[in-house]
């Protein structure tokens, strides 16, 4: 529980040092793409430090292309 408040303050204090600079620079585009990126990898690692099941995006992609293999599989034999 300590690591997701210390993962908390980190992001509060990467977004208070980033913030301003975007916003003075007008940069809006980047802007989103920062709070985005920062909110996922936030909430990824306190999954982590929280020892939460997390899924490997591998295994979808082989779930996804597997039928497609044995088919191939199948045609060529």
């Amino acid at each position: 529980m300590i690591w997701s408040a210390v993962i908390v303050l980190v992001s509060l204090w990467t977004l208070k040092v980033e913030l301003p600079r975007l916003r003075k620079k007008k940069q809006f585009k980047e802007l989103w793409t920062f709070l985005i990126t920062l909110s996922i990898s936030a909430l990824l690692s306190m999954a982590v430090s929280l020892q939460l099941l997390l899924l490997n995006p591998l295994e979808l992609i082989a779930y996804l292309f597997r039928p497609m293999g044995k088919m191939i599989t199948t045609l060529l034999t």
